[in-house]
């Protein structure tokens, strides 16, 4: 007779513990549900009596029978469902949709062909909080499809629109009133706008690779004031301007470009008072990049910014690319030394990292304006690269510096460098520097 592993313990207290190692759930966590379950019977009757470690549904990793079981054992529990299928069983989507009032958390990644099976939902996803949409490749969509079900669901907080086209369905009568996060991929700007035209509650917004369809004239109507955190990755200037007019209280920026944004005409300028922090990731070199981004934030005190060179160009010559970094630090520095200047802030902390080489004399006109800096992080590829001797006396040019912070490789160095970076330690009591290896 094989031993109960849980015999010393008391019910609630084994129940609990199985809550925990459930928590988070896991791709395979059905499987690891009938594991338990076959340990022994003591375990079998605490698994099959705990409704919450059926709420887990897989599809299709599981055939119908098994998720039927998980339906019913779960009884009304809210259920977690991820359903990522080139070519779902229209009957296990069937048999989902009846439960949609339960639904709490849906990643669901299907044909748009699939979607009329879920018309039958609408109205009744009470309970559901997180909404992951994917359009799985290789299905042809129709033009203007739409995927209707959730035009009401009033308890929405979470939004993931990555990777789907087709249009999602609103409904202008019913916002979403509690939808805090959404994050859009690869769609037009005018329908991005017509999203946040339905969630009045946003605070964090994600958009990638928005194409602009709108003039700028129009796209800068109606301003959103509720939104505090937004990060753009690869959009358009024109995109970014657009949405940068628009969010008047943003706190929290990030930006990251990794192709030609081309250009904007921004008209009037743009002021965000009430930015503090501000993320900037350039790979590569592009016209007018020295001068791409300019808007007004007096509140801004944090600052990270990450230079790169471009990817398209790792397989050209050595000698060939050992210009084109140079070329590109130069050019990062001095779009950072014209964005602090045109921003009008004033900096405490600011984070470097760069991927490419450039003289020391190029970073020093950056640091020199940086009066009111208490926090600076640099890592670079080249101790050279950091103008030691211009930061000379720290409490001249830098006299809130507090900590330094230097991510540089382990490789030798030559000994005026060394002795500059000694003279800068020892020329503050109150400055901290650390050395990091990259």
């Amino acid at each position: 007779m094989r031993r109960d592993p849980s015999i010393h313990l008391p019910g609630d207290l084994f129940t609990e513990i199985l809550e925990i190692v459930r928590d988070p759930p896991t791709y395979g966590w059905p499987q690891q549900v009938l594991v338990l379950a076959s340990v022994c019977r003591g375990w079998r009757e605490v698994a099959v009596g705990t409704p919450t470690l059926w709420r887990y549904i897989v599809a299709p990793a599981y055939d119908i029978r098994f998720i039927a079981l998980s339906l019913e054992r779960s009884q009304q529990c809210p259920l977690v469902i991820e359903y990522h299928t080139k070519r779902p069983d229209h009957s296990v989507l069937y048999l989902l949709a009846k439960h949609s009032e339960r639904w709490e958390h849906l990643s669901l990644c299907i044909p748009p062909s699939s979607y009329p099976l879920l018309s039958t939902i609408k109205g009744k996803v009470p309970l559901l909080k997180r909404l992951a949409l994917q359009a799985t490749t290789g299905d042809d969509p129709q033009p203007h499809q739409q995927l209707s079900g959730f035009e009401i669901a009033p308890a929405l907080q979470y939004l993931d629109l990555r990777r789907f086209y087709p249009d999602l369905r609103q409904d202008s009568s019913t916002p979403w009133v509690r939808l805090t996060y959404l994050c859009c991929q690869s769609i037009e700007l005018s329908r991005l706008y017509s999203l946040l035209a339905n969630t009045p509650t946003l605070l964090r917004l994600h958009v990638s690779d928005i194409s602009h369809d709108w003039p700028y004239e129009q796209s800068k109507n109606g301003i959103l004031t509720q939104l505090k955190v937004l990060s753009i990755v690869d959009c358009d200037l024109r995109v970014i301007y657009s949405l940068l007019s628009r969010f008047s209280n943003l706190a929290e920026l990030s930006i990251l470009i990794f192709s030609d944004p081309g250009q904007a005409n921004t008209g009037m300028p743009v002021i965000l008072p009430h930015l503090y922090r501000l993320k900037i990731q350039i790979n590569g070199i592009f016209p007018g990049l020295v001068n791409f981004l300019v808007f007004e934030a007096l509140n801004l005190s944090e600052m990270e910014f990450s230079g790169c060179y471009s990817l398209e160009d790792s397989d050209d010559e050595h000698e060939d690319r050992i210009e084109e970094n140079a070329a590109t630090g130069r050019s990062h520095l001095r779009f950072l030394w014209n964005f602090i200047q045109s921003s009008r802030c004033s900096l405490t902390s600011l984070v470097l990292h760069f991927e490419v080489d450039f003289p020391a004399c190029e970073m020093a006109p950056l640091l020199k304006a940086l009066l009111s800096l208490e926090h600076l992080d640099i890592s670079v590829v080249h101790m050279e690269c950091v103008p030691f001797r211009a930061m000379l006396p720290a409490t001249a040019v830098f006299p809130k510096l507090r900590r330094l912070y230097l991510h540089i490789p382990s490789e030798a160095h030559s000994i005026d460098v060394i002795n500059d970076l000694i003279a800068l330690a020892t020329s503050n009591h109150i400055l901290k520097v650390w050395l990091v290896d990259r």
